[in-house]
């Protein structure tokens, strides 16, 4: 398998899952520019984004919640999936938060030229996503109250997801430091060593 990727991306959790999970992968880095690009959209991914897991038969898996969801199920053995149906349903439901609500936060606070060319209405864009986003991290925080784990007493395929929301949080206004439970389960991530390692080999950490 080889996962493509680019520095600072979401593609840090499926990384993550990789790593817990032992699977013999390798990496395959991209520019953010080059996803746009015609020989990306045609042979890697025809929604210009990453991560992309190739497979060894040359399927392209993409969408990191697919991609996780998958993950879980090919590397069942080392459960971080759903143990029944009623977790399964609290498992999707917070894989939807995050991937429909969350994730998408970010984009109008990292890439605000996305949503006007006009330079003076950037920094209100801005501001507008940085309240956006304190909604949602302070959601997550009242969530992770008594919480090691995402959900039930063990990590999950969710866990590397939330962690990426942790590490892009260092650049909003708001500190991490001010979400408690975030930030301690952010502590207790970067202790692992699956988490080390798939940091260090994007250059995350050295």
């Amino acid at each position: 398998m080889k996962l493509y990727y680019f520095q600072g991306s979401c593609a840090l959790a499926p990384h993550i899952t990789l790593e817990w999970a032992g699977a013999d992968y390798t990496l395959e880095e991209v520019k953010r520019s080059d996803t746009r690009k015609e020989d990306f959209l045609t042979n890697v991914n025809p929604f210009g984004k990453v991560p992309v897991l190739e497979l060894d038969d040359g399927r392209m898996l993409h969408q990191v919640n697919a991609l996780q969801n998958w993950l879980a199920k090919e590397f069942a053995d080392v459960q971080l999936g759903a143990d029944d149906d009623e977790a399964d349903y609290r498992m999707q439901n917070l894989m939807s938060y995050f991937n429909g609500d969350v994730h998408p936060a970010f984009t109008p606070f990292f890439l605000t030229f996305r949503y006007t060319d006009n330079e003076d209405h950037q920094p209100a864009i801005k501001d507008a996503a940085a309240r956006e986003l304190d909604f949602h991290m302070s959601n997550l925080d009242t969530h992770m109250v008594g919480r090691d784990w995402v959900i039930g007493n063990r990590r999950s395929i969710l866990d590397p997801y939330l962690f990426v929301f942790c590490n892009w949080a260092r650049f909003l206004p708001k500190s991490i430091n001010q979400y408690t439970n975030l930030n301690t389960f952010a502590v207790r991530m970067m202790a692992d060593d699956g988490v080390q390692a798939a940091m260090k080999a994007q250059g995350l950490i050295k």
